[in-house]
């Protein structure tokens, strides 16, 4: 039977242990390839975010741009920004291997999942209008 002073040892001993691993992990150096695929996965959110924040902006701002299928590039824009801000880093997060937990690593996966599937979507919206515009044409 473990006594109190053993129990407690272990616990510092499985602590410390931990704290080792994750120091290892976070000071290990990147590799060229991986430093580049980061670097380029934050030029695409950067610039992702900020192109569809100007075009809801020249939406909003013009009159004339309020149509429906304006709404619906309206609609893949934020989609998009979502993208940018939230996808694109836990994909970084994801592929840089970071040890999380179960749920935690599913979370990640399915918000990449959803928002990406969004944008796709949004994609469709605009497909079948225009489909729509063109086959019937206004009268």
């Amino acid at each position: 039977m473990p006594t109190n002073s053993n129990r407690e040892l272990l616990r510092r001993v499985q602590a410390e242990r931990t704290f080792v691993q994750a120091s290892v992990i976070m000071t290990s150096a990147l590799p060229p390839s991986k430093a580049l695929y980061i670097g380029m996965e934050v030029v695409i959110a950067v610039s992702s975010v900020i192109g569809n924040v100007m075009v809801v902006w020249a939406v909003r701002i013009n009159r004339s741009l309020r149509d429906t299928t304006f709404c619906f590039i309206v609609s893949l824009a934020l989609a998009d920004i979502a993208v940018g801000a939230l996808v694109i880093p836990l994909a970084i997060t994801i592929s840089i291997g970071l040890q999380t937990h179960f749920y935690s690593c599913l979370f990640f996966v399915c918000t990449v999942l959803v928002l990406t599937q969004s944008s796709i979507l949004a994609l469709l919206a605009i497909a079948i209008d225009r489909y729509l515009r063109v086959k019937i044409p206004m009268r």
